[in-house]
């Protein structure tokens, strides 16, 4: 029987925690759901109240939030090595980037594909876009620094961080300038944790489900 089951949604912020779950090595099951729909997967919408991916079921109950999830799981696996444990003088930095992340980067991320939550006028909606795309240019310009010494936040070895920030700068449409290359470091620092094997199954299940999605869809 898995220890977890991971809800999530193909091609979305879920991947970070799903590329840390399956980096611990633990048993788990994934649950495909649907989200932006008037008809939730109720086991879902009771593990996430607001229906955002993922959302995890495990030992201890439910946890929701992308670094939550993440954190949660690396810290009940520390054998996988992905946590700057309690004690250690980089903890507070640690610390730090998963909540920047999740605070300062991916608000401005989902703004670049959602403008519509905000405003349903188009004109708004890409001023709004602009207006984020200016943000986002200072909030990469810090990530780079930050890994000036990489390939990783905290020197040769991946930690929780690592995963959630590779796994949103896999989406080159969220760059001001349309892809990665004016941020060398990120672009390393994304190539280095993208071509983790754990992380290469990742991406393999998330195209696969989206695939799959898309041919259902046409009727294929």
């Amino acid at each position: 029987m898995a220890d977890y089951t991971l809800f999530c949604a193909p091609d979305t912020y879920a991947m970070g925690a799903h590329a840390v779950l399956e980096e611990t090595g633990a048993e788990y099951a994934i649950r495909w759901i649907r989200i932006f729909t008037d008809t939730p997967d109720p086991d879902f919408l009771a593990a996430s109240p607001h229906c955002r991916t993922p959302a995890l079921d495990g030992p201890d109950g439910t946890v929701f939030e992308t670094g939550a999830v993440a954190l949660y799981v690396a810290e009940r696996h520390p054998q996988a090595g992905l946590v700057i444990p309690p004690g250690d003088a980089r903890r507070g930095r640690f610390l730090q980037w998963i909540h920047y992340l999740a605070s300062t980067l991916q608000p401005d991320v989902i703004l670049q594909y959602h403008p519509e939550f905000y405003f349903s006028d188009p004109a708004l909606q890409d001023r709004l876009k602009a207006a984020s795309m200016i943000r986002l240019r200072g909030v990469f310009d810090t990530l780079d620094s930050a890994l000036a010494d990489g390939p990783f936040l905290f020197g040769d070895r991946p930690t929780v961080p690592d995963y959630l920030l590779a796994l949103q700068t896999i989406w080159d449409v969220i760059f001001p300038e349309g892809d990665i290359t004016a941020y060398p470091n990120l672009a390393r620092q994304r190539e280095a944790v993208c071509a983790r094997p754990a992380v290469q199954r990742v991406l393999a299940q998330h195209r696969e489900e989206y695939a799959r999605r898309n041919a259902q869809s046409s009727g294929k």
